[in-house]
């Protein structure tokens, strides 16, 4: 266990049900020395977050989110920390075009699930959102898409596919369908920049090619990232190695988060099974860099 966790989701995600609280008390719990709530596509969870804060005043937090951008080779994970707690009108409306993707691929799915003749529309979503989201959090965002696994299990339950062909499914079912592109990494990083924000390339096996030099370099200079999530739930520790390296020779900052999305009242959904909190090899020196680069 790391003494911090910087990759956290909340149920204000569209895809988790853990509740703000849930953290902070492990983190007092566990002596944890900071957190980052960061959640998908906004910062909806910040009011949360603040009270949470108050009642477990042992335990510090960087307000951030993880924002998901188009870019050259397809949608990045990108996590944003220092973003200020008083949003600005600019990243307001970052956050508010992100709520309207959301809902539209939501709506997405659903055409594309009615065609194939599945009755999949607005009213089931919502039903399955309520299994594992709070009410507030579905009258902020609006009847958005659906947590992938929970989403695969209702179609299994309603024998509209059997257990292992959930991939053959949806490609099947996608085929031809129209989803809304993720907004441009070149169109938010900006924003988030300006806000004071820094940029880490999350969990980023799958992006670099697991240590393809010439794809870490591309996205280096595409995306002009300030850091490399190094270690993660799912990152093998040989990778943390490369990719501490590969960041110390580009004088990057290293950060490290467990990507956990469910407290244990939820593991009978099945969701985030793989990610517990502050499980991770991430390193106190790194953290004690990103917080000395936030309080320049």
């Amino acid at each position: 266990m790391a003494d911090f966790d910087l990759h956290l989701h909340s149920h204000w995600s569209y895809d988790a049900n853990a509740p703000v609280e849930y953290y902070f008390h492990l983190a007092e719990e566990r002596g944890t020395r900071t957190i980052a709530i960061t959640d998908h596509h906004t910062m909806d969870s910040l009011p949360d977050v603040l009270a949470a804060a108050e009642r477990h005043p042992s335990v510090r937090f960087i307000p951030g989110a993880e924002l998901t951008c188009h870019t050259t080779i397809g949608p990045v994970d990108l996590v944003c920390l220092g973003l200020p707690p008083a949003t600005p009108p600019e990243l307001e409306a970052v956050f508010d075009r992100y709520r309207r993707w959301q809902c539209a691929f939501g709506e997405a799915t659903s055409r594309a699930m009615i065609r194939a003749g599945f009755p999949y529309g607005r009213a089931e979503r919502l039903e399955l959102l309520r299994r594992y989201r709070p009410e507030k959090a579905i009258e902020r965002q609006g009847v958005t898409h659906v947590n992938r696994l929970i989403q695969m299990a209702e179609f299994i339950r309603l024998s509209w596919l059997r257990p292992g062909e959930e991939s053959a499914f949806w490609r099947k079912i996608t085929a031809g369908a129209e989803f809304p592109p993720y907004p441009a990494a070149d169109e938010v990083l900006p924003i988030v920049r300006r806000c004071g924000g820094l940029v880490f390339i999350a969990h980023p096996l799958h992006y670099f090619q697991r240590a393809d030099r010439r794809r870490m370099d591309q996205l280096r200079e595409e995306l002009g990232f300030d850091g490399i999530e190094c270690a993660h739930t799912l990152i093998p520790p040989e990778l943390t190695v490369c990719y501490s390296d590969y960041a110390r020779s580009h004088g990057l900052l290293r950060s490290a988060g467990s990507d956990c999305h469910s407290s244990p009242e939820y593991y009978r959904l099945n969701v985030g099974l793989e990610c517990h909190f502050s499980r991770h090899c991430g390193a106190t020196a790194w953290l004690d860099e990103i917080e000395e680069r936030l309080s320049c």
